[in-house]
């Protein structure tokens, strides 16, 4: 590896903490230049007093300081055997072997983990459910917070495939929790934290289900048995058929786009809209504009708000005061109480609005 790389855990007085202390950090030492790395992790915070943190390495440390001594000889121990590992070292490619915080790289929940936070940081909500929710079906599968990306062989994701289908769960959402899982371990081998032959996508490995045939057009029919289905008026199951209603006569729009539309986006002939999964992938996102028939009229006026003023939402499950995340959350309630209701009672179980 050329020349020596050195490490000791040390009091970084640099930075001090409101009650006095100091935090206790891993400082490696290669080429004469010295970084420092945090130690804390979920179970506990290292800071201490100068006093304090001289009980810890005295030779023979007593009571909690023997014990937090014993814990900084096994995080010098990782950090070594990472050094040990790398052909080259760089300080770069040992932060990331070392993890945020003490993580553990080794644990594909911690990848998850921490892209969530990203995506949370950045306010990309809709990101952050679709990787929270694979990664809380993946804790389910498994029975653990604690998942190594080795377990997940073509066999493991195969059974896992197979399960979520056993759950009830459609394949189109089985597709999204697997590629999501494919993105966390593209991050992870491109960190360094894992090797190439454990990596169980692409050719010859496991293939992510095709989402073809998921959904099947509806015969005019079917259609109208929905448009005539009687319910008890403004129940949960009559607010399942008129927003179903809605997205259908609105060519189709999902619900997020639905939830959004404002009075500013109706006029006597259309309601116009830019789709929300446009918005920010294209410089110049075309407007949808579709003509306002008498029965989207009857929705709006059965279901909208009775203030119509431009900035004001047509419907009332958002307003202006709710964050992003509040938004989503609501979206996704009520994403699965339409689904459920359009399944249980519809002519079809395939039936659904996103």
């Amino acid at each position: 590896m050329g020349a020596k790389v050195t490490t000791a855990i040390v009091l970084y007085k640099a930075q001090s903490k409101k009650n006095g202390k100091h935090p206790a950090k891993l400082r490696v030492t290669f080429n004469r230049k010295q970084m420092y790395y945090s130690i804390d992790n979920k179970e506990r915070v290292y800071e201490f007093t100068p006093e304090e943190f001289n009980k810890v390495i005295a030779p023979k440390p007593r009571g909690v300081f023997k014990d937090i001594k014993l814990e900084f000889s096994l995080i010098e121990d990782k950090a070594n055997k990472i050094i040990g590992s790398m052909e080259t070292f760089s300080f770069r490619q040992f932060k990331t072997k070392f993890g945020i915080a003490g993580g553990d790289l080794t644990n594909i929940l911690f990848y998850f983990e921490r892209r969530i936070k990203e995506f949370g940081d950045n306010d990309q909500w809709c990101s952050w459910a679709q990787f929270t929710t694979t990664m809380r079906t993946i804790k389910k599968y498994f029975g653990s917070n604690q998942v190594d990306f080795r377990e997940l062989t073509v066999h493991e994701l195969e059974k896992f495939e197979q399960w979520m289908t056993a759950q009830d769960l459609s394949m189109s959402s089985i597709k999204t929790y697997m590629a999501s899982t494919r993105t966390i371990f593209k991050i992870a081998q491109r960190e360094g934290a894992i090797s190439k032959d454990i990596y169980p996508f692409g050719e010859g490995g496991y293939k992510l289900p095709s989402s073809q045939n998921i959904k099947r057009a509806l015969k005019m029919n079917e259609i109208e048995k929905i448009y005539k289905y009687e319910c008890k008026e403004f129940s949960y199951r009559d607010e399942a058929k008129d927003l179903w209603l809605f997205s259908y006569l609105l060519n189709g729009a999902n619900m997020n786009d639905i939830i959004r539309l404002k009075y500013k986006n109706v006029d006597d002939e259309f309601i116009t809209f830019i789709r929300r999964k446009t918005r920010k992938t294209t410089k110049s996102s075309k407007p949808i504009s579709v003509a306002y028939t008498d029965d989207l009229k009857r929705l709006i006026d059965k279901w909208g708000n009775k203030d119509r003023s431009p900035e004001n939402y047509i419907f009332r499950f958002i307003n202006e005061d709710m964050t992003e995340k509040q938004v989503r959350r609501g979206l996704d309630r009520l994403i699965k109480r339409t689904n459920d209701h359009m399944k249980k009672e519809t002519v079809n179980s395939t039936l659904s609005i996103i």
